[in-house]
């Protein structure tokens, strides 16, 4: 049912939506018919973005799909971007300057005698615009004469916004190519420029991916220093924690003295071997010193002497290794017969160089006499220490294991940190080596188009009708969803519990009234609303005949519901039945029944004129209609309420005279949300009724009138449902 409503609100204006679609048909064929001819050329390119490489040991590939659209997106956006499509712009009105004759594009007179060409030399334009594409740079926005080449490359056409919205860069569905389209007004152009967008592109997006990647990986490579430098440093404090803790606790101390002893061997074993080092190279050395002296004896000593000398300071040496070198006397018995040695040995007046040599090798054998005493205090040191944790072990010192686990879980988490920092240095690394647009290949070179490109018209017009009928269809469609009026009696059942005792549908007052409308007889299909009006009349007086009510109150919960109309209407029909109606305008607040019959009698003067112990028809109490059967009693418009207005008027012992005279008493009373009329009113009727308009929401104010309705209980005749469409009435 709510489908075929919808169908119906379109039906009712189907003549605005045809009408805007057929404008829009019309409009789209009037442009198109000036559009200027298009000339389309397209370049293609290659970019190696999906080439399989790898393949994975399962067999699958090792191509990443999103990572491929990834680059394809950073491709496209790097092809809009104003260093490649400026540098563009600025080539192309380079080219126009310097070959006027061979220009792509070429001004009007109107554009030649603009300010805008006029107000820069185009010597200076040519220059400016061949350094911006030697280095590579764009117009600057603060520079005045800029500014001003900008507004020229506009006059031309080819400032960035003109050409990339003329452009259009798309990626051929699940390839490996990108495609580069532009459409303008002359064909060379259009090739030019989709065949000069792929070098620019290539040369921005080198200087572009490099400078990006070498900055990525001279920060993580500090980033790795830092975490090396941590790590070195947790470390360290372990290891000095364990020396100073000795143990983790009573049960672990032998095993962690142990550790302790173990880690000092191993340096100790170290440290013998570099003693051993020394002084291996030191006897080495000696040899050779001693060789060196042989060879430059003279006459100052005999070889049996520096023989004896010789195997004198070979058996200290000796003496001095077995004994681990800290012999103080043995060493200065070797010094002395060193010192003896040379004496002898020099006596005989060796050559220049041969002094040089002796002199090195005894320099090199002071060295080496020092490293091997560090490396002996070393040892000394590393023993002692042995000794102390081997002691230790056989101890129980009382240790806390909370310090080395807190240090060692710190140490696993920065060593883990730094292996994740390690890998992605050796991935930038990589891609600094790797050149994103090493495999961009044009593989179709744009030419100039033979053909204009097709305006489509047909294709155009229908679309753009379809569009303007759909739009505008979907435009009526959620002004009715989001209407808040009630419209139609199932929304009002919905939204409210009281009964509709009848639906009035919606007619045009302007030439005809209420009461001609009853009382017309017309038939044909210009009358079908009123004559469904008429009908809805007769059903309300049906059900007033029927409920054998005198006394009606017409009310309503909002005003301009069409209490009025209503009230009218239900008089005419009522006297077409031959009834005897009287109205009485009671709602001061807007007395639209007294202004339509301008009555003599006013109920604020009956209490002068009244005499309850006559009847009715001798007394002047109403006032006549040009309407036989009609009579009303009006009211002065004024913002009392109908208690205060018949103050001194016995209201109840009124309506019982008039009740005599007449067959039905229809009275009207002010709006129930504003003014307390209808409250007052209610217990001198015999039946209430409510008009509520379909035009209207429904507020707070409406549910608490409407619960006061609710509780007249038998009064209540149920709710007259007014200005319905006629189309909405069965909804």
């Amino acid at each position: 049912m709510d489908l075929i409503y919808f169908f119906k609100i379109l039906y009712r204006r189907k003549w605005i939506i045809i009408g805007l679609s057929f404008l829009a048909v019309v409009t789209s064929f009037v442009l198109l018919l000036n559009k200027e001819p298009r000339f389309v050329s397209i370049a293609q390119y290659s970019t190696g973005f999906t080439a399989e490489k790898v393949r994975v040991i399962d067999g699958s590939s090792g191509i990443d799909i999103y990572t491929a659209d990834v680059k394809f997106n950073n491709a496209i956006e790097t092809f809009k971007s104003p260093q490649v499509i400026s540098t563009i712009s600025y080539k192309l009105l380079s080219h126009d300057l310097e070959n006027p004759q061979k220009a792509y594009r070429k001004l009007s007179q109107k554009d030649i005698n603009s300010p805008v060409y006029k107000d820069i030399s185009l010597d200076t334009a040519k220059r400016i615009l061949i350094q911006k594409i030697l280095t590579n740079g764009l117009l600057r926005s603060d520079n005045k004469t800029e500014t001003v080449l900008i507004e020229f490359l506009k006059l031309y056409g080819y400032d960035y916004d003109d050409l990339n919205n003329a452009m259009t860069i798309e990626r051929v569905a699940r390839t490996d190519y990108l495609n580069i389209i532009f459409r303008s007004e002359n064909p060379e152009l259009s090739a030019v420029v989709v065949n000069a967008m792929g070098q620019e592109f290539l040369n921005y997006y080198k200087n572009l991916s490099a400078q990006r990647t070498e900055e990525n990986a001279e920060q993580i490579k500090k980033l790795v220093a830092q975490q090396q430098s941590k790590v070195d440093s947790i470390g360290k404090s372990l290891f000095n924690e364990k020396v100073k803790q000795g143990s983790i606790d009573p049960v672990s101390l032998s095993t962690s003295a142990m550790e302790t002893v173990k880690e000092l061997e191993t340096k100790l074993a170290e440290e013998k071997s570099k003693q051993n080092e020394h002084f291996n190279r030191k006897v080495y050395l000696t040899e050779r010193l001693k060789l060196l002296q042989g060879t430059t004896s003279g006459s100052g000593g005999s070889n049996d002497e520096i023989v004896k000398l010789t195997n004198k300071k070979n058996d200290l040496v000796a003496q001095i290794a077995r004994q681990g070198g800290n012999d103080a006397a043995l060493q200065k018995q070797l010094d002395d017969v060193r010192a003896e040695l040379m004496t002898k040995s020099s006596r005989g007046g060796a050559s220049k160089t041969k002094s040089k040599d002796i002199d090195d090798v005894s320099l090199q054998i002071s060295e080496e006499n020092a490293l091997l005493n560090a490396a002996n205090s070393t040892i000394a040191d590393y023993t002692s220490r042995i000794r102390k944790y081997t002691g230790m072990a056989q101890s129980a010192p009382v240790g806390s294991d909370v310090t080395i686990d807190g240090i060692k879980n710190q140490l696993d988490i920065e060593n883990k940190q730094l292996g994740n920092v390690m890998e992605k240095y050796t991935q930038a690394e990589g891609l600094v080596r790797d050149d994103p647009t090493t495999n961009f290949i044009q593989t179709r070179i744009g030419q100039p188009a033979i053909d204009p490109e097709s305006k489509k018209t047909m294709i155009t017009m229908m679309l753009s009708g379809a569009s303007m009928f759909f739009l505008t269809s979907i435009i009526f469609l959620f002004l009715e969803i989001f209407d808040p009026a009630v419209k139609t009696p199932t929304i009002f059942r919905k939204l409210v519990k009281l009964p509709i005792v009848n639906l009035v549908n919606m007619v045009p007052l302007k030439k005809k009234t209420v009461s001609d409308i009853v009382f017309d007889t017309a038939e044909g299909k210009k009358y079908i609303d009123q004559n469904i009006f008429k009908n809805c009349i007769r059903k309300l007086r049906y059900e007033v005949l029927v409920s054998q009510k005198q006394v009606l109150l017409i009310t309503s919960s909002q005003p301009k519901a069409g209490k009025t109309s209503v009230i009218e209407a239900l008089a005419s029909g009522l006297l077409l039945s031959k009834k005897k109606v009287l109205l009485i305008d009671l709602n001061f607040s807007h007395n639209s029944l007294t202004q339509q019959y301008n009555p003599d009698v006013l109920i604020e003067d009956l209490s002068l004129k009244i005499n309850y112990a006559l009847p009715a028809s001798a007394q002047t109490v109403t006032s006549l209609t040009n309407k036989p059967g009609l009579t009303i009693i009006g009211c002065k418009q004024t913002n009392i309420t109908p208690l205060e207005a018949t103050h001194n008027l016995d209201l109840n012992a009124l309506i019982q005279l008039l009740k005599s005279e007449y067959d039905y008493i229809l009275i009207e009373a002010a709006a129930l949300n504003q003014y307390a009329d209808g409250r007052e009113l209610s217990s001198y009727a015999d039946a209430v009724y409510t008009v509520f308009s379909a035009t209207s929401i429904i507020t707070q104010a409406d549910r608490d009138s409407f619960k006061f309705i609710a509780g007249l209980g038998e009064k209540n005749h149920g709710v007259i449902f007014n200005k319905v469409l006629t189309e909405h009435l069965n909804y």
